[in-house]
């Protein structure tokens, strides 16, 4: 099939590891014969002229247009909806020039939904929609969030989620809505040692530096295991975010600067590395609809510590790991500190197996290509 992905956010020359596992399935899909093309617009922030512009590249057999522009429309979302409207319609007619007429769009996260609707509709496109977006679940139910979602399951003809919370919010709207994870590649995630086998144990977690993500609850929790063992522990937090800055104000505050690091950003082909040098990985989220980085960490068998805050319910087991409450620093602290003794009692083979039965390549991409068939079968009326 021809396959073209909107997805909400992506990689650009200013955050190119936006959107990574957008990237990665469209990849995948084109290694399984699909013929894959990314559009992406993007109204930015920034006015230098390094940072805007449009581009066309093929990028591991995905044909790839990204047009990045300053907000023409400060504080006003509508005028940005506009602008972005008007851009995946520029950028769109480029494409089926170049490239053809797609046989489905698949739009990522309903952020940009306007903006795909009225394309589709523009253009007599089927529309196969998947919410990764949690916007839809913190939102109030009169919130414009989700009106939009409203809207752009309304005008899809297939409809699917990343996770079991948006799909506690989705399945009312359409009773047919199917959930579909993001995958892991067990190719790239494999189980391996630790660098420094002498080291103190390790636990890492990896997320932007924002709110959501709860990184400040893991400091604190942190350095409240640091008060009830005298254990060698040290906390490794990748990122990259506005929140540095508070986060090592926390850091410094609490003491723990010694082995608490907030380490920047990992490499993509660096990330295996980076959670096989852990003992133990922890989703902190306050809101998480999947999470990525607790599929990888489960891939490379390590057992992790998540909140229940929704996407690590659907992935942690206790064969895998433990779940905590959401901004719990004692409940933290102390799964923190049984993990101390059990982490190497976890089977390491036994966490990737499952992590894979449940979340691999194989899995998922089947099921994507499945629900791009239907859409585009359910809008010629060929199925019902």
């Amino acid at each position: 099939m021809k396959i073209l992905m909107i997805p909400s956010w992506y990689g650009t020359k200013t955050a190119p590891l936006l959107g990574s596992f957008y990237k990665e399935q469209a990849e995948e899909l084109v290694a399984r014969g699909h013929d894959v093309a990314v559009l992406y617009a993007e109204v930015g922030g920034s006015l230098r002229p390094s940072d805007n512009g449009m581009t066309h590249a093929v990028v591991n057999g995905v044909n790839t247009y990204v047009w990045v522009r300053p907000n023409l429309t400060p504080r006003f979302e509508r005028g940005r909806c506009w602008q972005r409207t008007r851009m995946l319609e520029v950028l769109y007619r480029k494409l089926e020039k170049e490239w053809g007429r797609p046989d489905v769009v698949n739009l990522r996260s309903s952020l940009q939904g306007y903006e795909a609707v009225a394309l589709c509709r523009r253009h007599n496109l089927p529309l196969f929609f998947m919410e990764h977006s949690s916007f839809v679940v913190t939102e109030g139910a009169d919130s414009p969030a989700l009106a939009r979602l409203r809207t752009v399951m309304g005008a899809a003809q297939v409809n699917a989620c990343v996770g079991s919370v948006l799909m506690r919010v989705m399945k009312p709207i359409d009773d047919n809505t199917r959930l579909i994870p993001d995958f892991v590649d067990e190719r790239r995630f494999a189980i391996g040692e630790k660098s420094d086998k002498s080291s103190a144990f390790t636990f890492a977690a990896m997320g932007q530096l924002r709110l959501i993500k709860g990184h400040d609850t893991l400091i604190r929790a942190f350095a409240r295991l640091r008060e009830l063992t005298d254990r060698s522990v040290r906390l490794h937090i990748a990122g990259t975010g506005g929140l540095r800055e508070y986060l090592q104000g926390i850091i410094d505050t609490e003491g723990v600067a010694d082995t608490c690091k907030l380490v920047g950003a990992i490499p993509r082909d660096e990330v295996k590395t980076f959670m096989n040098d852990c003992d133990c990985f922890i989703c902190s989220s306050r809101t998480e609809m999947l999470s990525c980085v607790l599929h990888e960490c489960a891939a490379c068998g390590r057992p992790a510590i998540g909140t229940m805050c929704g996407g690590p319910q659907d992935i942690i087991t206790e064969k895998s790991g433990v779940l905590v409450p959401v901004d719990d620093v004692e409940a933290m602290a102390q799964a923190m500190l049984t993990m101390l003794d059990k982490a190497e009692t976890y089977d390491r083979e036994e966490i990737r197996a499952s992590i894979i039965e449940r979340f691999g390549r194989d899995t998922v991409c089947d099921a994507l290509g499945k629900a791009c068939a239907d859409a585009a079968a359910i809008k010629s009326g060929v199925a019902k």
